[in-house]
């Protein structure tokens, strides 16, 4: 995958199965948001594909929005809408009806923003919402980008413990930080990115 002529990741190759977290590590720059925009169809691949189940899922708009919840690591939200709006048309978007589930406004700490335009919170606060729009859909597989990056200790507490029971009920995961002891709680394996190419502990991931 090329930026202006910038070659900024190079081939990736793994597979998930259920129950397992990918944990992807790598320094500003180093290709990790460009990896899970391309598995969210966020960015369109030049080469490569990505199989669901055993079926490309490159033009199947349904992956995205029905099996797929995903995080970015900068904010795509309507900063005009309020939290409410802005989940409830991204239910919609996803063929749901009704409210977020109660467990996650509890966990997320939702209850006081729903009706506060986005424009008007603070980042960490947004960073709550992109979260309960990614988990509240029932995703089978999470794409979650610097997901904790932000949020107050607890709710980090609360998001990772989320994450260890959707795990342990056999969804899958990519889950990029910077923190080791995310790596090691969450992740059943790991892969470090370094301008572009990965790495599978010390030597370079087989393609």
């Amino acid at each position: 995958m090329s930026y202006r002529g910038v070659r900024v990741l190079h081939p990736v190759s793994f597979r998930l199965e259920a129950g397992e977290c990918l944990g992807i590590a790598g320094a500003n720059g180093s290709g990790k948001s460009t990896l899970l925009a391309l598995l969210a169809q966020a960015r369109k691949p030049e080469a490569g594909r990505t199989l669901y189940r055993g079926r490309d899922t490159a033009g199947d708009r349904r992956f995205p929005r029905q099996v797929l919840g995903y995080v970015p690591q900068d904010s795509q939200l309507a900063l005009e809408l309020t939290a409410g709006e802005q989940l409830a048309l991204w239910r919609a978007a996803c063929g749901l009806r009704g409210p977020v589930q109660e467990e996650l406004i509890a966990l997320l700490g939702l209850e006081g923003l729903l009706k506060r335009r986005l424009g008007e919170l603070s980042g960490g606060m947004r960073q709550r919402v992109s979260i309960a729009m990614a988990l509240s859909t029932g995703r089978e597989v999470l794409a979650l980008d610097e997901a904790s990056s932000g949020l107050d200790e607890g709710y980090r507490e609360g998001l990772l413990s989320w994450m260890e029971n959707f795990l342990a009920g056999g969804g899958c995961a990519v889950w990029c930080t910077h923190l080791p002891d995310e790596l090691e709680r969450l992740c059943t394996s790991c892969m470090t990115l370094r301008e572009g190419r990965a790495y599978w502990g010390d030597g370079p991931v087989p393609l």
